[in-house]
């Protein structure tokens, strides 16, 4: 009988040594968590570690984003915040893994996102399949990181092709393999009513929503957009007629800056008007563009950084723009009428229809402190200061944003910095340009 205690706690002595060694182990290997923050993928940021340091000991914890060995180590930064704790022999340790500091990733969970390539604009990052065999819709294969990756979107019945050959009467297909991950059928035009419009004499809707007008000045040159990587600057013309104390203006051409590149964007001026001659004027680095009418009837160039797109939305005088990681811009030419002349009192002169263009914006990436009339519209928490309840709410800021030529990027409030020596003379008048 004593032998078989003695047998007994023997088996259970090594079986306590057994799991206290065992424990040693899991200990180092857990200690300091995973601490894997996606932040530089998705912007998710806290990635809660989940640090179960039963008994990590001595974690050094190398790995970024407040270690801490017994838990809730919110890895807030880089892909392999492993930290290497080595957990002592007998398991008992707290555990208090000094992660160092908190990764690349921003204040705000986003983390750093340079790693993102330039094809990476997710709603437009996609491989055009063959169509259905069936229906005839055109399909995507979509590229982009995130939840769509991988997946075949496919246009529905109503809108079965990106480009259809009647653009005013036929809506367009347009993929987003971005979180949306959709189909959606939409006018291949600017909507002036839409957020980031410019359009008439101009009217501006802005990113708050508000609508405005800002006159600026005839023959003058403003930004419309000032920020870090990006700056837009826009050309008024107008007239005045005898006995008006200001000018009638409409925004005949834009300037689009990124890294050390201008993208051109111009209505002519003509005479008459005639909606099947194109009268819009297209550069790149000075270059004259010339976009085909049939098969994709699309231009595109790639730099280090971005795909630049241009393509027809109509057989004239109208294009949409993409600069991926940047924007994307729906441009028409259209002229004044004489309905429109009669209507306003604008008293044109003969002899020029006022070509002017009307926009619309979608911004990707704009930081909180960017400038321009229409630019700061879109901080966080701006507050429009123009008056309520007019039927011409006006926007001021002439001072502030107007440049000194066309192709220039400085002016009071603009902040554009650019990548590298401009391609373009930054002196150059629109005249020049055209």
């Amino acid at each position: 009988m004593a032998r078989s205690k003695r047998s007994l706690a023997s088996t259970l002595l090594a079986a306590s040594i057994f799991i206290l060694l065992v424990g040693a182990s899991f200990a180092k290997e857990e200690g300091n968590g995973k601490g894997n923050g996606d932040g530089n993928d998705k912007g998710d940021g806290n990635d809660n570690g989940n640090d179960n340091g039963n008994g990590s000991g001595n974690d050094i914890g190398n790995g970024n984003g407040n270690g801490n060995g017994n838990g809730n180590g919110n890895g807030n930064g880089n892909r392999n915040d492993k930290g290497n704790g080595n957990g002592n022999s007998n398991g008992n340790g707290n555990g208090n893994g000094n992660g160092n500091g908190k990764g690349n990733g921003d204040n705000k969970g986003k983390g750093n996102d340079k790693d993102k390539g330039k094809h990476d604009a997710a709603s437009t990052n996609y491989v055009i399949l063959d169509p259905n065999p069936v229906t005839g819709s055109e399909r995507f294969f979509c590229l982009a990181r995130g939840s769509c990756h991988g997946k075949t979107l496919e246009c529905p019945a109503e809108c079965a092709l990106r480009k259809p050959k009647r653009n005013k009467k036929n809506k367009g297909c347009f993929a987003d393999c971005s979180s949306r991950c959709e189909t959606t059928c939409k006018f291949r035009r600017a909507n002036c009513n839409g957020f980031g419009s410019i359009c008439y004499d101009p009217r501006f809707i802005g990113g708050d929503g508000t609508m405005f007008y800002f006159h600026g000045a005839r023959g003058g040159d403003f930004a419309l957009v000032s920020d870090d990587d990006l700056h837009i600057n826009a050309h008024f013309i107008g007239t005045r007629p005898q006995g008006r104390t200001r000018d009638f203006t409409w925004v005949q051409a834009l300037a689009v800056m990124f890294e050390s590149h201008t993208l051109v964007v111009a209505a002519k001026r003509v005479a008459i008007w005639d909606d099947n001659v194109d009268a819009l004027i297209l550069r790149y680095d000075g270059e004259d563009l010339a976009v085909a009418t049939d098969g994709e009837a699309e231009w595109r160039t790639e730099t280090n950084e971005r795909v630049v797109v241009i393509e027809r939305t109509d057989d004239f005088n109208s294009v949409k723009v993409t600069i991926s990681g940047l924007l994307e811009l729906d441009v028409k030419v259209t002229p004044i009428g004489d309905k429109e002349n009669r209507t306003h009192g604008y008293n044109l002169p003969d002899g020029d229809a006022f070509a002017h263009l009307e926009t619309q914006f979608k911004f990707t990436k704009l930081s909180d402190e960017v400038e321009g009339v229409l630019g700061q519209t879109y901080r966080p928490g701006y507050v429009s200061p123009v008056k309520k309840g007019v039927p011409m709410p006006m926007m001021g800021g002439e001072d502030r944003y107007r440049t000194p030529a066309f192709l220039s990027a400085s002016c009071v409030s603009c902040r554009f910095k650019g990548d590298g020596v401009r391609m373009v003379d930054e002196g150059v008048s629109l005249d020049a340009v055209q």
